[in-house]
C-alpha cells in the first residue's frame, strides 16, 4: 500500500517540477520549500547519494555535528543553503532542492 502512495508522491512531485520549470516561473523559497517538505522520501539508494553530496557540498565547512546541532525544517533548510551558495558553497541548482530535502529528513526538528 505504500509503494503505490510513494509512486503516486514522487509522480506528482515531478510533474509540478516540469510545469514550473516548462513555464520559466520559479517559485519563491517558501513555497520551493514546502513542496520539497511535502514530496515523498527518496529510495534508499537515492538518499544515499544525496547523502555523499551533502558531504560533499557541506563537509568541506561543517560537521555532521553541525548540522545535528542546528536542526530546522525544509524552508530554514532552504534559507541556509541559499546563505551558504552566496557566501560561495559550490551548489548547482539541480542540486539544492534534493540537498533541502536530505537535511531537512535528517537533520530536521524531531
Amino acid at each position: 500500500m505504500k509503494v503505490p502512495l510513494l509512486l503516486l508522491g514522487l509522480a506528482l512531485g515531478l510533474s509540478l517540477m516540469l510545469v514550473v520549470a516548462g513555464s520559466g516561473l520559479r517559485p519563491n523559497a517558501a513555497a520551493n520549500a514546502e513542496a520539497v517538505a511535502a514530496a515523498a522520501p527518496p529510495p534508499a539508494e537515492a538518499d544515499a547519494a544525496v547523502g555523499q553530496l551533502v558531504l560533499q557540498r557541506c563537509g568541506g565547512c561543517h560537521s555532521l555535528d553541525t548540522l545535528s546541532h542546528n536542526p530546522q525544517d525544509a524552508a530554514g533548510w532552504a534559507r541556509t543553503v541559499d546563505t551558504m551558495a552566496q557566501l560561495g558553497a559550490q551548489v548547482a541548482p539541480d542540486e539544492r532542492d534534493p540537498l533541502i530535502a536530505y537535511l531537512a529528513a535528517h537533520f530536521g526538528p524531531r
